[in-house]
């Protein structure tokens, strides 16, 4: 090969495979990677990629400005054995892009003896590896210039330690940023690997299967939702939460519950705080709380078996949860979307459920 610039997204070639091809042939044993914003599924492609070569040393250079680089990616990535440093723009932000790989890291932070170099567009995304168009310059061990190891060194010695503090702090931004952003705003800047379910309704979205990893850890979230196709009781309304919504909910309440399960809960349609009752039930592994039925919204959701329940954290010295009953609309689009941008959701056989 020498050296040779590859476009991607066009013409059925993928950044991925000819990526791939190259370093199965160079077999490394260290592989150098800098990303201005890296994804669950552009971790979990790269280690596997990584296994068929031979599971060779990586180090990672991950950007965090704008809070687009997933943090679970980056755990994911802590567990598969690479060593990661944060990326961040002095002036701008961070947004190289550089693979680089030979037989070992120097002191220096070099990669010595070069066998492959990638330099171009992509990111360690799933819109970098298989959906976007992406130009770059991928090169054989013969084509390979020394400056890109040099340029890995200095990026690598340039970044921050990603410690347990580091990646903690870093993933409470993200969480709180993107909660803020619009969902089209999240797929636009490739916050979201779900472009192909991001837009889909309720309806086609229960056929999908769900994700296997969440880009936003449950420790840093602030709400859950389910959908009402189904519920239980006939004097309350009793909506149950699967099993992950369930423990975001009792995380939100916290100490703040009896020992009978009663708990403040505020409505804010109406204004009115509630005590409600909040239980987990063994038989069916799901939380259930207990509605008034003179809660906003019960009774078109009883009636129409649509729309979803949210349970975001109370009012600030006030009760510990609230709880809106909505019906389809764009607010619950906006909800369920968020969920879906994130990987943050799930379905039994009737409804869906999310958090984030």
């Amino acid at each position: 090969m020498g050296q040779e610039i590859l476009i991607s997204g066009v013409g059925g070639g993928h950044h991925e495979d000819t990526l791939e091809t190259v370093l199965l042939e160079a077999k490394p044993k260290a592989v150098g990677i800098v990303s201005a914003f890296v994804s669950i599924a552009g971790v979990e492609r790269s280690v596997a990629m990584l296994d068929h070569c031979g599971n060779p040393r990586c180090r990672l250079v991950a950007g965090t400005d704008n809070a687009i680089t997933h943090p679970e990616a980056l755990n994911m990535a802590r567990s598969a054995g690479w060593h990661i440093r944060l990326g961040h723009g002095p002036t701008g932000i961070f947004h190289p892009k550089l693979v680089v790989a030979g037989q070992g890291f120097l002191d220096t932070g070099a990669v010595h003896k070069l066998s492959c170099v990638y330099v171009g567009s992509s990111n360690l995304t799933l819109g970098g590896f298989r959906r976007n168009v992406e130009c770059g310059l991928l090169a054989s061990a013969e084509g390979c210039l020394a400056g890109a190891s040099t340029a890995f060194a200095r990026l690598w010695n340039l970044a921050s330690l990603a410690d347990e503090v580091a990646l903690r702090n870093y993933a409470a931004r993200f969480a709180e940023k993107n909660r803020k952003r619009h969902v089209a705003e999240l797929e636009a800047l490739g916050v979201s690997d779900e472009r192909h379910v991001i837009s889909l309704t309720p309806r086609q979205l229960i056929k999908e299967s769900p994700p296997r990893h969440s880009a936003i850890g449950l420790d840093f979230v602030v709400a859950a939702w389910t959908g009402l196709q189904s519920f239980t009781g006939e004097y309350r309304f009793q909506i149950e939460f699967p099993r992950i919504a369930g423990e975001v909910v009792r995380r939100l309440i916290g100490t703040r519950i009896q020992s009978n399960g009663a708990v403040e809960v505020y409505c804010p349609d109406d204004g009115q705080t509630r005590r409600m009752q909040y239980r987990f039930y063994a038989d069916n592994s799901m939380f259930r709380l207990n509605v008034h039925n003179d809660v906003p919204g019960v009774q078109w959701a009883r009636q129409h078996k649509d729309g979803v329940a949210l349970v975001e954290q109370g009012p600030r010295g006030g009760a510990p949860i609230r709880l809106r009953i909505l019906q389809p609309g764009v607010e619950t689009s906006d909800i369920i979307g968020r969920s879906v941008a994130f990987g943050a959701w799930d379905r039994t056989s009737t409804r869906l459920y999310g958090w984030f």
